[in-house]
């Protein structure tokens, strides 16, 4: 016979098992059919869009830890330039999580695999601190089934936003914050900043909230001290109390301290955007909260079509918090005070902060300003556009309230509640939780076929363009595709694209991009030979036109010029897709184009505005006006220094005038620029790759054209270059 000691470990460990068991079922049911296409497709609002870039994200992620490579920076896209991805939201914990899953059967079954696991593991971790709190284990299991079934949730599944449905971090991080506040150790604030940290990393927008939900505990809990403490020493308590409570945001400060200076000292500080506009559009609405699910099949329909008939064009409403969750939390906040007005207190306050700077009333935006005006001008709080997101933590909050309210429904049933008794009632609330405030129907699939041409790509040697190039658009196609062919891309699909000039401007990428050419410019040489060059010095080896995508009069023009600069035929072609080479006998020679700044190109109309163009310019006075600052393009693409002379035939508008070449912070050349044209040289060294230089000249308004000049420019060209040794 099993000895007490065997029994009793038997008995400790069965309430978990029930727990992850029961969680997991609830991840399958509420997501079916997701587990019969675990491999095959993924939940996802409009055609899959963010899923599959989330399953990117993963991918990449997968790729740089099994390299060892750093996972925040990407060459993969935006090429040549690469895309920090830090800020973004790549979802590094989450990849770290599904790793081996990412390995064995794919990003897509990873992205399966977060989302079931976002209701096991963010199950489990309420389930754990409620019990705590409670001390009661079926209180504990409704309570962790209210914080996975939420609509909020559910309709960050349906959204296909990984980011955002994965939520379960937050109560990990939740469990950790309240071992710390219970008894305070140097030990528990480190574990506790450490889950700040990677609760961010997963989500910045749930680490900024979760600073927030740990800002606004410290408080209540050192209120709670105070009030508790003897009088001479309530302030001294309070003090520590909330200094203890603030430790996990000092930690996670320090933590991302490098990042967010260097984000400041490089100038990329752009890249986060100044989303203060958007948020009070962004906020939680107070009806949004108390509606009944908005994704449930029976009357989800309904509600969305009354609240679009109130407040049409809205986007991200659906805060709704569940009609169970907020039954059973509202029971447990107002019959057991003494014990849940910590957690009542810090729903409020979560609440207040998802409402947003304004409240908002049926769409009816009130104009009384709210709490979270007062922290919206910080950084990083400014670059958020979505305080609604804060619900999650008010249905992190009600969960706890939720398992009181269970404790209190059970005594007021049955006197002596027996195990069967409490055991039936918590399952039949957990049914409840689950039908009613999380059912959403059955879900869309959505597959993408990564066609099987992309595997018999060579070694990456360079990059490929995809077409279209979907810049700053939302779609994650060229994503997709990437997975099978793991080449860089020019071009890609992050949340907040960085600057990014390399398209607009380089000589045959420009072209194939807008489908269009303009066949005489002042840059030497010009069409075609100047694109031929560009591609071969920027080492892009092919040019793919996804078929599926209707662009059928674009890949016309496109295929037009790509027979002017010499290709003529694909080396692949189906009824989905279509790829060309770039002839590897093109011309490798050091490369310059006009970049920002430059006025577009124009001919000689006006006999005054230039002393002697035509008989200067070979392009019957073909020019361009440059402005005070004007970019110029240098691309060297050779593995080793080179030496180049850049010859400028140019005047200057109405008088002489300094003009200067700028290599960064260095000058380069400087010239006093007159009438008649001439020509100028400056001889520099460029390292592998491409630099920017900058010319710059004080400029004039010029009445006729109504715009401020500098010099005009009617031929730029590398003279001569000299390769250099190292």
């Amino acid at each position: 016979m099993p000895s007490v000691a065997q029994r009793t470990s038997k008995g400790a460990i069965v309430p978990h098992l029930i727990a992850l068991a029961i969680y997991t079922l609830l991840g399958i049911l509420l997501t079916w059919p997701l587990l019969l296409n675990l491999t095959n497709g993924v939940i996802g609002a409009v055609d899959g869009v963010d899923a599959y870039q989330n399953a990117w994200g993963l991918w990449w992620t997968a790729q740089a830890l099994t390299s060892l490579r750093n996972p925040f920076f990407s060459p993969l896209l935006f090429y040549p330039d690469g895309v920090d991805l830090f800020w973004q939201p790549l979802g590094f914990s989450q990849g770290v999580l599904a790793l081996p899953v990412t390995l064995t059967l794919g990003p897509v079954a990873a992205v399966n695999w977060i989302v079931l696991t976002s209701f096991t593991v963010g199950g489990y971790a309420i389930f754990l601190l409620a019990r705590r709190m409670t001390g009661n284990v079926a209180a504990a299991l409704v309570a962790g089934a209210t914080f996975i079934c939420s609509p909020y949730h559910m309709e960050k599944v349906i959204d296909g936003n990984l980011e955002v449905a994965a939520i379960h971090w937050l109560p990990c991080y939740a469990y950790a914050f309240l071992l710390l506040l219970n008894s305070p150790s140097w030990r528990r604030a480190l574990a506790a900043g450490a889950l700040l940290v990677w609760v961010s990393l997963g989500s910045w927008y749930y680490g900024l909230f979760a600073v927030l939900f740990t800002a606004c505990a410290a408080g209540i809990w050192a209120y709670g001290v105070i009030r508790n403490s003897e009088r001479k020493h309530r302030l001294q308590r309070g003090m520590r109390q909330a200094m203890w409570g603030l430790a996990p945001c000092i930690i996670w400060g320090m933590a991302i301290a490098p990042a967010f200076y260097g984000l400041l000292t490089t100038g990329a500080d752009e890249m986060l955007w100044d989303m203060r506009q958007v948020q009070r559009e962004r906020s939680a609405d107070l009806v949004d909260v108390f509606l009944p699910n908005p994704v449930h099949p029976v009357w989800g329909p309904a509600v969305r079509a009354w609240r679009n008939q109130i407040y049409p064009h809205a986007v991200i409403w659906n805060v709704a918090l569940g009609w169970i969750a907020l039954g059973l939390g509202l029971l447990g906040a107002t019959t057991a005070r003494r014990a849940t007005w910590h957690w009542s207190l810090l729903a409020l306050a979560c609440f207040i902060f998802a409402l947003g700077p304004e409240l908002k009333i049926a769409g009816w935006h009130t104009g009384m300003p709210l709490p979270y005006a007062l922290i919206q001008d910080m950084p990083g709080i400014r670059s958020g556009q979505r305080p609604n997101h804060m619900m999650v933590m008010v249905s992190l909050s009600l969960s706890i309230l939720a398992a009181y309210g269970f404790t209190v429904l059970q005594q007021r049933l049955t006197q002596h509640p027996s195990p069967v008794h409490t055991w039936s009632m918590a399952l039949a609330l957990i049914v409840l939780v689950a039908g009613i405030d999380g059912y959403a129907g059955t879900h869309t699939i959505v597959e993408r076929r990564i066609h099987p041409f992309y595997a018999t790509l060579p070694p990456p040697d360079g990059a490929l363009i995809p077409l279209p190039l979907y810049l700053n658009v939302n779609r994650s196609e060229n994503l997709t595709a990437q997975m099978g062919h793991r080449w860089p891309i020019i071009g890609g699909y992050v949340a907040r694209p960085p600057a990014y000039e390399f398209p607009k401007y380089t000589p045959g990428v420009r072209e194939i991009r807008f489908g269009e050419v303009e066949r005489q410019d002042v840059v030497s040489p010009g069409w075609p030979e100047s694109a031929r060059r560009a591609l071969a010095a920027y080492r892009i080896r092919y040019i793919t036109m996804d078929l599926q995508s209707g662009a059928d009069n674009y890949f016309a023009h496109v295929r037009s010029l790509l027979a002017e600069m010499g290709i003529e035929s694909p080396v692949f072609a189906d009824e989905t897709l279509e790829v060309y080479a770039v002839p590897d006998s093109w011309q490798v020679t050091p490369v310059v184009f006009l970049g920002d700044g430059w006025k577009p190109i124009e001919r000689q109309t006006n006999p005054n505005a230039l002393a002697t163009v035509n008989e200067h310019n070979d392009n019957e006075g073909l020019h361009r006006w440059g402005g005070a600052d004007n970019d110029i393009w240098l691309v060297n693409p050779y593995d080793t220094p080179v030496h180049v002379t850049l010859a400028l035939t140019m005047e200057s508008y109405e008088m002489t005038r300094p003009v200067e070449i700028w290599d960064g912070q260095h000058l380069v050349a400087h010239w006093e620029v007159q009438r008649p044209v001439r020509t100028y040289r400056v001889g520099m060294t460029i390292p592998s790759g491409h630099v920017r230089l900058r010319l710059r000249a004080p400029t004039t308004y010029d009445v006729r054209s109504r715009r401020e000049l500098s010099v005009v420019v009617l031929k730029i060209g590398i003279a001569d270059y000299v390769l250099l040794r190292e």
